[in-house]
């Protein structure tokens, strides 16, 4: 799938007209980015395309592939001279797509079609209908003359890491790290279809072994239910002993409606960071375990958990003993010796509904 349709004129030239008495753009360019692994990514642009068409816009689509997750896509639609940018599809394709939409700079729509959707939940998007109609009204109202309204920055944020093979990596990502049982569930989900498969792969992580783990973090601070304290010493907080899992982010809920990272925001310039365990070796402890966290956070106070310890930071670096599963975002990417993440300075600008 890959359409182009007729002429275009720059957003920028279209605002600049606009600005002139008896003036008024008459098309922008509209680039689109889809996932077509996801049946409803068919279906939203089944909806979206002809109702372009009816507020005068031109577009052009691509698909992603295993091959080039959208990074390309995102590249040639910008190249070609889109004006805007829509995606179609989950925190996968955000992923793989925001660094060069935030180099250029370009607004970008995101219609949710992907299985958790985390990002776009988070931003106040409900569903894929609601993500097309804010779409729709704000390119028609560009058209129009008018400002984009409701925009937002959402940070990038960095990863470092070295793969079991000894191979280093350097990427981004979005609204979620982590190292450790968490990402078991995510190594698993392929079991079965859609959120079906998180639940399974969930379901087989919480009796993983735990890890040696060893953190170092960069302006931390401890976030626990009583206190909200700037680690002592020379601006770094460490850490080494065993532990179930190690995760940063920037969203409330990484899955399923439970707040498990109260503190977290989407714009925010640090990570909220989570150590979870170390759980007791016995399965009947290890149940009484996870049961009192599943209690914790059902009340809304998970940091009040022994076994669930928060803090604040802007960077960390998790190194293990031996290679342990890791996730970007909610995609498993490998074994990992070690993973470091850091809050970046670029940002997407996206179209988001008013708070």
């Amino acid at each position: 799938m890959d359409e182009l349709h007729t002429t275009r004129t720059p957003l920028a030239g279209q605002m600049a007209a606009a600005d002139r008495p008896g003036s008024r753009p008459q098309s922008i360019a509209v680039g689109i980015i889809l996932n077509p692994k996801h049946p409803a990514t068919l279906w939203a642009y089944a909806e979206l395309v002809p109702e372009l068409r009816n507020v005068g816009a031109h577009y052009r689509s691509m698909t992603t592939s295993v091959e080039r997750s959208g990074r390309w896509q995102a590249a040639q639609l910008i190249a070609w001279g889109a004006d805007t940018i829509i995606i179609l599809g989950g925190d996968g394709t955000i992923r793989a797509t925001a660094p060069v939409l935030a180099a250029a700079d370009i607004l970008t729509f995101l219609v949710p079609t992907g299985t958790a959707n985390v990002l776009s939940r988070h931003i106040g998007l409900r569903s894929s209908r609601h993500a097309i109609d804010l779409c729709l009204g704000t390119i028609a109202s560009i058209i129009r003359g008018g400002d984009p309204p409701n925009l937002r920055n959402v940070p990038i944020n960095t990863a470092e890491f070295q793969t079991a093979d000894g191979a280093r990596h350097r990427t981004e990502f979005i609204s979620l790290a982590g190292i450790g049982g968490d990402a078991r569930a995510v190594a698993h989900h392929r079991s079965a279809p859609g959120l079906l498969g998180y639940a399974w792969g969930a379901a087989r992580a919480l009796f993983a072994a735990d890890f040696t783990a060893s953190t170092a973090d960069t302006a931390s601070m401890r976030d626990t239910a009583s206190t909200r304290e700037r680690t002592a010493g020379t601006g770094e907080g460490t850490a080494s002993g065993q532990v179930w899992s190690v995760m940063v982010s920037k969203v409330t809920r990484p899955a399923g409606p439970i707040a498990v990272f109260p503190e977290a925001r989407i714009g925010a310039q640090t990570f909220s960071m989570l150590t979870v365990g170390p759980f007791p070796l016995s399965p009947i402890g290890r149940c009484r375990a996870w049961a009192g966290i599943a209690a914790a956070c059902l009340r809304g106070k998970p940091d009040a958990h022994r076994l669930m310890n928060y803090r604040r930071t802007t960077e960390t670096t998790v190194a293990v003993e031996s290679p342990v599963p890791a996730q970007l975002d909610g995609d498993f990417i490998g074994d990992c010796l070690d993973l470091r993440v850091s809050t970046g300075e670029k940002t997407l600008l996206v179209s988001a509904p008013t708070a």
